[in-house]
């Protein structure tokens, strides 16, 4: 794997926001979208490369083909209402799912993500409240035991349960970062 730098910009909160919204319609992160952007620009550097500038790695590459996909009717309409519940616009919602098919685990829609981020972090507070309610008094006292031995139970399957939410937003955060995301 090639060796990944950051680069550090300023601009206004405005321009910000407007960015991430834009990120976000899109399906990706803003570092993705940001990340694509560069990318863009040595491309078109590269194809109208002043004197003195070179770009190592690009000899002879070709350019990235481009394909037009028509539809018709009532295709258009379910493509619009699912990209809309994605929060993708159509070209982004398509492109997602043009990836997750020719991929054996495609990344997931960036508001899907932060969707599931939030639920490992209920379900943390979920699993941190059930047992403090069944080993600390006075609120021991109170829970029958029945009740609380049930709630005893059900924690490791709760710290199960996150446990695989979490792996799985990781391993979707690798693949956003993968070469041909």
């Amino acid at each position: 794997m090639a060796l990944s730098v950051r680069l550090l910009t300023s601009v206004s909160v405005e321009c910000r926001d407007r960015f991430a919204a834009l990120a976000a319609a899109r399906g990706v992160s803003v570092s993705h979208l940001l990340a694509r952007l560069v990318h863009r620009a040595v491309a078109e550097l590269h194809t109208s490369e002043p004197p003195g500038i070179a770009l190592p790695g690009r000899v002879g590459s070709a350019p990235a083909r481009k394909y037009t996909v028509r539809l018709w009717g009532a295709e258009v309409a379910r493509l619009e209402r699912r990209a809309k519940l994605r929060q993708a616009t159509p070209s982004g919602y398509i492109a997602h799912f043009l990836r997750a098919h020719l991929r054996a685990e495609p990344p997931m829609p960036y508001a899907e993500f932060e969707t599931l981020k939030r639920v490992v972090n209920e379900l943390a507070g979920i699993r941190g409240a059930l047992n403090e309610l069944i080993t600390k008094p006075p609120a021991r006292t109170l829970i029958e035991q029945g009740l609380r031995e049930n709630i005893f139970r059900l924690l490791p399957a709760l710290k199960g349960i996150r446990t695989q939410v979490q792996d799985t937003l990781v391993a979707n955060s690798k693949s956003w970062a993968a070469p041909d995301a």
